[in-house]
């Protein structure tokens, strides 16, 4: 068994990037697929809360420090079939240092790889993504908000994407709400981006409610509209 590597991306903050990895993740474990997530947004690192996970010794930092090996900072969490890598949530002295070392992750994944179906990383939201293009054979989900400007941006980081190794697998359009006249629709954002595979994930405020209790909405309760549209990016993925 060899990992399929899926990195979770933006152009920007506050489109919902780590509420898309944290759910497709949960939702790939739901459908009895042994998966990882790994938090590599070490500058606003938010998985661990998301899973309602604390209290864990070792993180990504600790280990792109050559502190501890990977395999001492992955922990099982309290969902069948998922584990984390974290990413310290409060700094500690030397944890500045991991983010000029990122680019290294692929080397510490690669030891990780036999052991999963599917590793998904919650990536920093940037252009600046060297350290994904370095992992062989990852994959790309780019996550966007449905505002024009918004759009734009997810064009811009398909575009430097091109030409890498790294193959966009599609666009989430997240938060879409329906009743908002001056959104773009799945249509032309796939004309807008020229990604070819846009999955629309609806606005829903469940999102908060599962992010209060520590549990993905996937898995607090699987027939919300948003929990549905993450469980058919899952199976998308799965194929």
């Amino acid at each position: 068994m060899v990992a399929k590597i899926i990195a979770v991306m933006s152009a920007k903050g506050g489109v919902g990037k780590t509420t898309a990895a944290v759910n497709i993740a949960a939702a790939l474990s739901a459908r009895g697929k042994k998966t990882l997530i790994v938090d590599a947004n070490l500058e606003t690192p938010h998985v661990a809360i998301y899973y309602g996970f604390v209290g864990y010794k070792y993180s990504v930092e600790d280990v792109l420090n050559n502190i501890v090996p990977v395999e001492s900072a992955v922990y099982g969490s309290d969902f069948e079939n998922l584990d984390i890598l974290p990413s310290r949530v409060f700094k500690g002295l030397g944890d500045g240092n991991s983010k000029y070392k990122i680019i290294n992750l692929f080397y510490h994944l690669k030891k990780l790889e036999k052991y999963y179906d599917f590793i998904v990383i919650d990536s920093k939201p940037s252009f600046d993504l060297d350290f994904v293009k370095a992992i062989r054979g990852v994959s790309g989900i780019i996550v966007s908000g449905p505002e024009i400007t918004s759009i734009i941006e997810a064009k811009k980081l398909n575009d430097e994407l091109s030409g890498s190794n790294v193959n966009v697998l599609g666009l989430v359009l997240n938060r879409y709400d329906r009743k908002q006249k001056d959104i773009v629709n799945k249509e032309d954002a796939e004309k807008l981006t020229n990604i070819d595979v846009v999955w629309v994930v609806p606005e829903d405020k469940s999102i908060y409610t599962a992010l209060k209790k520590g549990v993905p909405a996937v898995l607090l309760n699987g027939r919300l509209g948003v929990s549905k549209a993450f469980f058919e990016i899952a199976k998308s993925l799965i194929g």
